[in-house]
């Protein structure tokens, strides 16, 4: 007779790890998994003891999720747990920038990459690191972002709020929310897990593609004034995605920065 698929999970679990595991926290963590994208140890007791958990199951978490065709990779130095939905993660695919999917936004492609740059920047001494956390203000991030990227920050103090917001659901950033949150002088708090969701690659490149197009809009400024329009161009094509914006909670149009499963940008 047939094993239902709840009885073959049952019977995996009580041989994976301890076996401590049972069914239901397992549905738990394959849930969690998909609607954040990421498990960090560091982040929170609670997401410290899914994570515990997940280390328990993770092979049969990987096989659960790659019959779907979701990757999920752990940094057990990290201690991060990272599930990439169908093309995104995982396939030998060596170029950074082609990796940066169009269902990401500008603005958070921009701000991550920056983001990694600073807190690289911060690993090599030429910024202060406190216990793995850097701390700059949402003006330093801005400014980076255009002397980078060639790229601006959402003007609209709701619309930087709602970017800063995906980019902690990412662990990326960590801040509070309230009186001042979103205004150039607030404070964030750069998390480790920015060096896994951006790789060297993704750095490199994006940066060489700013380069590329940095240079050919100083060639055209000596041939003659380019419009604003023309500048705008420019500064996107120094971006390696071209996407539409998302919603300030994440919402679903933004498949792989938000529910179910974020990719990285690497």
């Amino acid at each position: 007779m047939l094993q239902s698929l709840q009885q073959v999970l049952e019977e995996r679990l009580r041989t994976e790890g301890t076996g401590a595991v049972k069914a239901v926290r397992f549905a738990e963590l394959a849930g969690r998994l998909l609607s954040a994208g990421i498990l960090w140890r560091d982040f929170s007791r609670p997401e410290a003891d899914l994570y515990d958990d997940a280390t328990q199951c993770e092979q049969l978490l990987r096989e659960y999720f790659a019959a779907t065709g979701f990757v999920l990779t752990h940094d057990a130095d990290a201690t991060i747990f990272r599930l990439y939905p169908p093309g995104e993660g995982g396939d030998g695919d060596d170029d950074g920038v082609k990796r940066l999917k169009a269902r990401l936004s500008r603005d958070f492609v921009a701000s991550a990459i920056a983001l990694r740059f600073l807190y690289t920047e911060a690993l090599t001494g030429k910024r202060e690191l406190v216990n793995e956390v850097l701390v700059i203000s949402l003006e330093e991030l801005s400014q980076a972002v255009v002397s980078l990227l060639a790229h601006s920050l959402p003007s609209p103090n709701a619309d930087r709020l709602g970017l800063l917001r995906e980019l902690r659901k990412h662990r990326i950033v960590r801040f509070n929310d309230g009186e001042g949150a979103g205004s150039m002088d607030m404070l964030l708090s750069v998390l480790r897990p920015v060096m896994s969701y951006v790789s060297d690659e993704a750095l490199e490149d994006a940066l060489a593609i700013a380069g590329q197009s940095s240079v050919l809009r100083s060639t055209r400024a000596s041939e003659r004034t380019p419009s604003a329009a023309a500048v705008a161009d420019s500064a996107d094509s120094a971006l390696p995605i071209a996407a539409p914006s998302v919603g300030e909670n994440g919402a679903a149009e933004n498949a792989q920065a938000v529910e179910p499963a974020q990719g990285r940008l690497l």
